[in-house]
């Protein structure tokens, strides 16, 4: 009887081993998940807030904005920022003004794009979304920041502070011409053409997006227009003034008795005066040199705008619609920045400016062609320069 209850004992004890190792391998196996879990949140790339982890100048090279003025944007943008929620992984939606901060970084082109989407815990494709997104939203706004003066007090104040450069009357802006690049990505029907038929053809193109702006004497952008290159024919600079939208407001009267400044590259008009090409007296040469100095903002305006977004002198990626959105975007952004005396980028010369934005060169027009409105412009020299 004795050895029957050591061998039921022994019995009871063998169960209660294998149950301690079903439990061990079970609790084995939760760890082992638990540590694929943690090693996948410790590879999941932390994101950094860079208005609280950055000092002020630190910020101001990467964002080309000082915090305050940043801290003004966000709010005049984020209401409007769409959130695209994952469903699998809500609490990993970048923040709106992650969002902002990334977007406006990565049009400083202040570094490699991938370094920006890295910074911001992000990949290279959802920083391109990102930038898309905002830039939309942004220039939805453009009406209320990039426009010339509507009431006569704007008008002659803006006259005033030009005129008080070198005494040139009635000029209500500075006009000038530049170029951007656009690699211009195919669309998805063609691209889907081109798989299809087993065809090697290229994804994108390169183009030439030409830009117009007009300045005010305070480096602000008055009004922009933006065209492909197939919209102009080869007299690019007056083909693309004379498909603008500020030329016709002139036509119709709109800024009556005032007149735009332009550089050699375009034609004189009754609205539009250009540089005397060969000046024969002291007049003339007063007034070329009166008008290289109230012509002046519209280059030193060209050249801070370029300075503060290096994507305008690098490569812009996507079809003309998102590119013609971004243009206008950095626009409002650089009214945005002149309005509050941003001071993130340090002011410069002329001459140590030039560099930066490249101008259309000077295309002479024959002597024959615009002989009346070279009259009007003989007429200003004459009752305003003659005298001096």
């Amino acid at each position: 009887m004795k050895d029957i209850n050591v061998f039921k004992r022994f019995l009871s004890d063998v169960k209660y081993v294998n149950e301690l190792r079903q439990l061990q391998h079970i609790n084995d196996s939760c760890s082992r998940q638990n540590r694929g879990t943690i090693n996948k949140v410790k590879r999941r790339r932390a994101r950094f807030h860079p208005m609280e982890q950055m000092n002020e100048i630190e910020f101001r090279k990467k964002y080309r904005y000082t915090k305050e003025n940043m801290r003004r944007i966000i709010e005049i943008v984020r209401d409007d920022i769409e959130v695209d929620y994952y469903q699998s992984m809500k609490r990993n939606q970048v923040p709106i003004d992650l969002q902002i901060l990334s977007a406006i970084r990565f049009f400083g082109g202040t570094e490699h794009p991938q370094l920006t989407a890295m910074a911001h815990g992000v990949s290279l494709h959802t920083m391109a979304k990102i930038t898309r997104r905002v830039a939309s939203v942004l220039s939805s706004k453009a009406s209320r920041y990039i426009r010339m003066p509507a009431t006569l007090s704007e008008k002659e104040r803006m006259m005033r502070s030009f005129q008080s450069l070198s005494n040139m009357p009635q000029v209500i802006g500075a006009l000038v011409q530049t170029t951007v690049r656009l690699q211009l990505e195919a669309s998805r029907g063609q691209a889907n053409k081109s798989c299809h038929s087993g065809t090697q053809s290229p994804m994108a193109t390169e183009e030439l997006v030409h830009l117009q702006l007009v300045s005010d004497a305070e480096h602000k952008i008055r009004d922009l227009d933006i065209r492909l290159s197939d919209e102009l024919d080869l007299n690019t600079a007056p083909e693309l003034f004379s498909l603008s939208r500020i030329k016709e407001r002139f036509e119709q009267n709109e800024f009556r008795g005032r007149i735009l400044l332009g550089n050699d590259s375009l034609s004189c008009s009754s609205s539009l005066f250009t540089p005397v090409q060969y000046p024969r007296n002291k007049s003339e040469e007063l007034y070329n040199q009166a008008h290289a100095v109230t012509f002046a903002p519209a280059v030193k305006c060209l050249n801070i705008w370029f300075r503060r977004f290096g994507i305008l002198g690098s490569e812009l990626l996507g079809t003309f619609g998102s590119a013609k959105q971004t243009i206008t975007a950095l626009a409002l952004l650089h009214n945005m920045a002149m309005d509050w005396n941003d001071p993130s980028v340090v002011k410069f010369t002329l001459s140590d400016a030039e560099s930066n934005a490249s101008f259309y060169k000077p295309i002479f027009l024959p002597s024959a062609h615009g002989l009346e409105e070279q009259r009007n412009r003989k007429e200003f020299i004459k009752s305003h320069f003659s005298g001096n």
